[in-house]
């Protein structure tokens, strides 16, 4: 081996372009070679430039595929049109049009960006501002990126600005890993829309743009799809004959003057037979590559194990074993050419863990024990660069184009003439295969098993082919209503299946839509060799059995072939199942398999194109103006299932938002519904229902409820209303169907049937969109529906309710209020009195009703309890207490309460005896607990409690501490704090029940009046024996014992008095004793005397205690 090859590679080809360094550089273009590709992508830019405006684009294409190389290209043709001279080896047509491409402006400046894991607005300001030649203003705080770049364009008013940003995938894998705004790009590509081609944005990227978003949430890779879309993506990824080309300019050295026997045989075959000087030419130009060699490297750079051009030139520069440059260091093999056999070789060597790591890998490893098997029979040289050729074109003929036919192989040999006896013996050791469909040889799996000959014993044995199977084993992709879809936004489709003809009519009976579906295109085959004259008679009497369903059958054209294909597999796959001698040969089955594989993807084919030649029938009931007369392919496929989606579905919504108008909306979808409907209930009356910003529900409400018309100003307030005239998205019809089965119901409608109702035709209307459309639908009817919650009226529509409505719709309904004249005007009058006790209430028969058993069930528990009311209230406040229906409870079961049958009421005396009740049962409670105070007070001697509250504090104050009664203390505790409101009272009642509040009855409001009555006089008793407490509060106690025989027994009254009360008496004691001195004769009679009056007056006022 010599260090100097005998011919070479150019350098240039050895390195990667960098934007940001290699702009400047003007030998970054030295031995720049223009393709058609990479010039119909400026020129494609320049156009949608000139004419559209546009000037935003994204160039993708593969690592290695030119995109870097045709952005400086790009930079020298903005600086200079003289440029455009890279590009007239193309020819005048494409020279003329970039010449001009991007004038209109005086000069431009040019910042290169390439991508990395950072902030793409930071990066791009940065770039901006470092830009020669571009007065860039101060980015002030505050000031968003697209109002300063404006101002940026605005400072520079005859010149072009244009980003060349490299690597942008580099911005968007960051964005993507951590769920950043990409939002920058889009502010680039609507400024440059609107710059008048002055400012010109160029992204490369390496693959699709929504790859970079494939693990986001679905609303995020909407949101990136729709900045995208903003954007020109223009392909840069070369053509197999541009990169032969290439190859050839990067070799240099002595090459043939003229196309050789190889070269014109490989250029016909990759042109299917049709001669190409040119492409001969330039395969000829690549020795001392093999032409075969020089076809196949760009198909090999596009596997998954290549990378493009830079595969192909580090494989022509690299110093790696069996490549080009050990072949041109061999002194032995000067003037010889690079063999398919040595390719063969070199991919072995160097690449064959990452082809075996690859989808090839399969494929890879039969070729591997093709070559060892063929060995192992002692083949020679040539036998095996034939093998190794047909390997390689095994392998790589899906995107080569070449087969391994025996022009090609025999192009490979030094003797052509030897190549039928290689063939023969290859064929004869199990090596390769003739396959007479393809015209060509193929490698053989290695097994003596004869798959021909077991596939015509089992058909010969009798088949019988499962084409509900079959049709999955196809995948037969549904047809979708595109046209229907851009109307209504519901994504409707039509299944696609598979059914002999003489088993149509039972499949068309068992057919059961599935979720979403609109209906069935039934491809029907000759299952038993039915004639066409036969075939369209049974299509045609199949298609009048279908009911409910939308059922379109057809009979194909192609039948028999597609029946041909199915019973060889069939044969197939019942050879791999049953035939024992398969068990023991791995190969054998490995070639079965890929038979199966092989036959399954070409009947999915002709299944396709069956399609296409199929005569449709639509069921009965379809009117005679939907023809499917001349409509065939996928695109007459679509605009059929449009016109039955359309007829199907004729009053189907128009509500275009993708997120609910499906049938499975997401997890996200569905919390965004959630949070919808909790703000439809609680904030309606508010603009935007309160939602601030763009969360997802604020989406939902613009795109449903607002622009369907169904939330609206009037007389100053936001209200839930129905469809409007105009009727924007078309809820109409369904509303006044929804109404209209309330109406005529004569106890609540499920909503779970209505929505049954609206996704049956004429609506069709998706899951997703049901609670919003059943929400608003109440809420524009709230004044005639009443709802009801597992049967039980609820007066209230709030975020409970919500929450069953999404969880159980079978246990919410929906109930039709009527009412007549008297029922008007008692409703109108009770409005205005409930009005006039507190909040506003609308005079409507829900708000009315709602307010009167909100109000009573709000009511204390003693209130619920109590019977010490009047019948006629009791008998209303149960009533309202299990009322369960608003319209009963208002119009039947209260009016005949308060009306007499005698004389009925009218609706003015009505909501009078209402609305009495009605503040009779809410003052009850709090009466009944002042009564309860007034008798403590007037026990305690308290007259005025206004003013005698602060002595009475001070009392308990100085009494708490001092009884060692802990009920007594506890009562003394509450006085000393009382400031007179409903808790307070309610706790000193609660004390003296020995309940709280809430268990109360009427025989513990009983208790609790004696037990405070006991506690009172204890309190003064424990005030009048303590002295430092009744010191402290100016009392004076007195202790009398009396007999006389008159009265049945002793008496000894105890007494204390306040301060006040000891003035009276001591001004009563002088007037007193005065009358005794004047009258007694002796002191024993006055004191009888007084003795005689005390008993009497202790007897009067029941505050005597039997003598112990």
């Amino acid at each position: 081996m010599t260090d100097q090859p005998w011919m070479n590679v150019s350098r240039r080809f050895t390195r990667s372009v960098r934007v940001d360094a290699d702009l400047n550089d003007p030998e970054a273009l030295k031995g720049f070679i223009a393709t058609r590709s990479a010039a119909d992508a400026l020129i494609g830019m320049s156009r949608h430039r000139t004419e559209t405006g546009h000037a935003a684009f994204t160039w993708t294409g593969p690592y290695g595929s030119g995109k870097s190389s045709l952005a400086v290209a790009l930079a020298a043709l903005l600086r200079d049109a003289a440029a455009v001279n890279l590009f007239e080896r193309l020819g005048e047509d494409v020279s003329g049009p970039l010449a001009n491409a991007f004038s209109g402006v005086s000069g431009w400046s040019i910042v290169p960006i390439v991508g990395r894991r950072a902030d793409p607005e930071a990066v791009i300001v940065e770039a901006i501002s470092d830009a020669e030649g571009w007065r860039v203003p101060a980015r002030r705080r505050g000031v968003a990126f697209a109002d300063w770049l404006r101002d940026t364009l605005d400072a520079n008013p005859d010149r072009g600005l244009a980003l060349i940003i490299d690597e942008m995938g580099k911005f968007l894998e960051l964005a993507a890993q951590e769920n950043a705004d990409v939002h920058v790009f889009q502010d680039l590509a609507e400024i440059s829309s609107r710059s008048n081609g002055r400012l010109l944005v160029v992204g490369i990227l390496h693959q699709a743009f929504d790859e970079y978003a494939n693990r986001l949430s679905r609303e995020a890779r909407d949101e990136w799809a729709k900045i995208h879309g903003r954007y020109v993506d223009l392909p840069v990824s070369l053509a197999g004959e541009e990169q032969v080309l290439l190859i050839a300019e990067a070799i240099e050295g002595d090459k043939p003057n003229t196309p050789g026997d190889a070269a014109l045989t490989i250029a016909a075959a990759m042109r299917a037979g049709a001669a190409s000087d040119g492409l001969a030419a330039a395969l000829a130009a690549c020795w001392p590559l093999h032409p075969l060699v020089a076809s196949l490297l760009g198909s090999i750079s596009r596997r998954r194990f290549g990378q493009s051009q830079r595969s192909i030139f580090g494989f022509l520069t690299s110093a790696e074993p069996y490549g080009l440059q050990s072949h041109l260091r061999e002194p032995a093999k000067i003037g010889q050419v690079y063999g398919p056999d040595q390719l063969w070789n070199y991919l072995r060597a160097n690449l064959e863990p990452a082809i075996l790591a690859s989808p090839d890998g399969h494929r890879w490893s039969t070729a591997l024990e093709a070559v060892e098997r063929c060995e192992t029979r002692g083949g020679g040289g040539d036998h095996l660069v034939v093998l190794k050729t047909l390997a390689l074109l095994d392998l790589f003929k899906d995107r080569s184009g070449l087969s391994a036919t025996e022009e090609v192989l025999a192009s490979s040999l030094a003797k052509p003439g030897t190549l039928s006896d290689i063939l023969a013996d290859l064929t004869r050791w199990s090596v390769a295969v003739y396959r007479r469909h393809a015209g060509a040889y193929a490698l053989y799996a290695g097994s003596d098993f004869d798959i021909d000959a077991a596939v015509s014993e089992a058909r010969q044995a009798g088949l019988t082919v499962e084409y509900r199977r079959l049709a999955k084993q196809a995948g037969l992709q549904p047809v979708l209503a595109k046209r229907h879809y851009e109307a209504t936004g519901a994504l409707r489709w039509f299944e696609v299946d598979l059914s002999p003809l003489h088993e149509a009519q039972d499949r068309i009976r068992a057919y059961k839509p599935a979720p979403g579906s609109a209906g069935l295109f039934l491809l029907l085959v000759s299952g038993q060799g039915e004639s066409e004259r036969e075939a369209k008679s049974l299509t045609r009497a199949a298609a009048t059995v279908a009911h409910d369903a939308v059922v379109v059958t057809g009979w194909t054209r192609d039948s028999f072939r597609v029946r041909d294909m199915a019973l060889d597999l069939a044969a197939l796959e019942q050879v791999r199942a049953h035939r024992a001698e398969l068990q023991g040969d791995a190969v054998g089955r490995r070639e079965v398999d890929a038979q199966i594989a092989r036959l399954s993807a070409d009947l999915e084919d002709r299944l396709s194109v069956a399609l296409d030649v199929t005569d449709w029938a639509t069921p009965d009931g379809v009117p005679k103006t939907l023809t499917t007369a001349g409509l065939a392919g996928p695109a007459g496929l679509s605009v059929m299932a449009s016109d039955l989606a359309d007829w199907r579905y004729p009053d189907a919504p128009r509500l275009r938002n993708e997120l609910l108008n499906r049938t499975r909306p997401s997890s996200n979808a569905a919390a965004a519904t959630r949070a919808l409907l909790r703000a439809m209930v609680e904030a309606r009356g508010e603009p935007r229902l309160g939602l601030e910003g763009y969360p997802p529900e604020a989406g939902l409400f613009v795109s449903l409820i607002e622009a369907a018309g169904l939330y609206c100003l009037e007389d100053d307030r936001w209200v839930f209303g129905a469809p409007t005239k105009l009727d924007p998205a078309n809820l109409k019809p369904a509303f006044e169907m929804a109404e209209k089965t309330i109406r005529e119901s004569s106890g609540p409608v499920a909503v779970s049937d209505l929505y049954a109702l609206w996704k049956a035709p004429p609506f069709g209307i998706r899951d997703g969109l049901l609670p919003v459309l059943a929400v608003s639908f109440l809420l524009s009817l709230q004044d005639r529906a009443a709802v009801y919650l597992d049967n039980v009226f609820r007066p209230q529509v709030d975020r409970f309710f919500v929450d069953r409505l999404l969880q159980e719709a079978n246990a919410v309904g929906f109930r039709w209020v009527d009412m007549s004249e008297t029922d008007v005007t008692m409703v109108a009058e009770l409005a205005s009195r409930l009005s006039a006790f507190g909040e506003p209430v609308a005079p409507t028969a829900l708000d009315v009703a709602k307010t009167l058993v909100r109000h009573v069930r709000s009511l204390p528990s003693w209130s619920l309890r109590t019977q010490s009311f009047d019948p006629q209230i009791l008998a209303f406040r149960n009533v309202a207490k299990t009322s369960h229906d608003p319209n009963q409870f208002l119009f039947q079961e209260t009016p005949s309460l308060f009306s007499p049958p005698s004389r009925p009421l009218d609706g003015v005396e009505l909501a009078d005896r209402i609305a009495e009740a009605w503040k009779t049962l809410g003052d009850a409670y709090p009466a009944m607990l002042d009564g309860l105070m007034a008798h403590l007070f007037s026990e305690l001697r308290v007259r005025s409690p206004e003013k005698d509250l602060p002595a009475l504090r001070r009392r308990a104050a100085a009494l708490k501490s001092a009884s060692g009664n802990f009920r007594l203390s506890a009562l003394a505790t509450r006085l000393e704090t009382y400031t007179g409101t409903l808790e307070d009272i309610e706790g000193i009642a609660s004390l003296a029940a020995n309940k709280p509040s809430r268990e109360w009855v009427d025989r513990d409001v009983d208790a609790a009046r004696i037990e405070l009555a006991a506690l009172a006089q204890q309190f003064l008793k424990t005030e009048t024996f303590n002295r430092g407490a009744a010191g402290g509060a100016g009392r004076t106690a007195f202790a009398i014992y009396m007999s006389d025989p008159s009265f049945p027994a002793p008496m000894a009254p105890e007494l204390d008095l306040d301060a006040d009360e000891r003035r009276h008496a001591d001004a009563l004691a002088i007037k007193l004793r005065a009358l005794l001195d004047a009258e007694a004769q002796s002191c024993a009679i006055a004191l009888g005397a007084l003795a005689q009056v005390g008993l009497h007056l202790s007897s009067d006022h029941q505050k005597l205690e039997p003598a112990s």
